[in-house]
């Protein structure tokens, strides 16, 4: 088993641009040290002060029982056999960062607003001692990883629904004021990812498309 200075070295990646949803960001680091524990967070884009413990803060996101139906107008269908799809706006365009791997992105004409799909496999990220494989466990190695990085402001995790599946929220507020929410939700054997970064203008339009819109159906959003 490799030692634990061989881990946090491994998981030294900076976020200059926050598509960092990279699998090879969480494929090393099986530590489970950090975690994004349960909350059900309401369409907010407060996240709080991360604090130096081994458990996220968590917060259960608000859920209310009556869910406001997403507008579909001007948008369009995107996404990928293996990543899953979802609906963005239509002026949106397909989108490779330079460290992007296998994940798939669209992004706005300004290239600021960003979204990416991505899939993890057990036998690619396998668990280590004390974890179980599942999106929880993707979920806080994303969020040990997060929360070394000396570029984020706030950052706190959450519970919530993506197409009426479980999911974890890791919410994260940059120092330079970007935010970066990905979802993390298990379908069957797969745990799937779906993450925005830009501006908090467009995360409020987005929040829920990416909830009530993702699906394996590359026609019928939510199927």
């Amino acid at each position: 088993m490799k030692s634990r200075r061989t881990i946090m070295m491994k998981n030294k990646i900076l976020l200059g641009s926050v598509t960092l949803l990279s699998a090879l960001m969480i494929a090393a680091c099986g530590n489970g040290e950090k975690k994004a524990t349960e909350t059900t967070a309401a369409p907010t884009t407060e996240v709080t002060t991360a604090t130096p413990t081994t458990t996220a803060p968590t917060t259960t996101a608000g859920a209310s029982s009556e869910t406001k139906e997403v507008s579909l107008a001007d948008t369009k269908r995107i996404g990928r056999e293996d990543t899953g799809y979802v609906n963005v706006p239509k002026d949106w365009v397909e989108f490779k960062a330079a460290n992007g791997g296998d994940q798939y992105q669209y992004a706005a004409l300004d290239g600021y607003n960003i979204v990416t799909l991505n899939v993890f496999t057990k036998d690619k990220y396998q668990p280590v001692e004390g974890e179980t494989w599942g999106a929880e466990m993707i979920a806080n190695r994303l969020y040990g990883t997060y929360q070394k990085n000396p570029s984020i402001e706030k950052i706190q995790g959450a519970k919530r629904k993506v197409v009426g599946m479980d999911a974890f929220l890791v919410q994260i507020l940059t120092k330079d004021g970007k935010y970066f929410f990905t979802w993390v939700f298990q379908k069957d054997d797969k745990v799937y990812s779906t993450s925005f970064e830009g501006n908090k203008e467009t995360l409020l339009k987005m929040f829920d498309l990416i909830e009530q819109t993702w699906g394996l159906d590359p026609k019928t959003p939510g199927k």
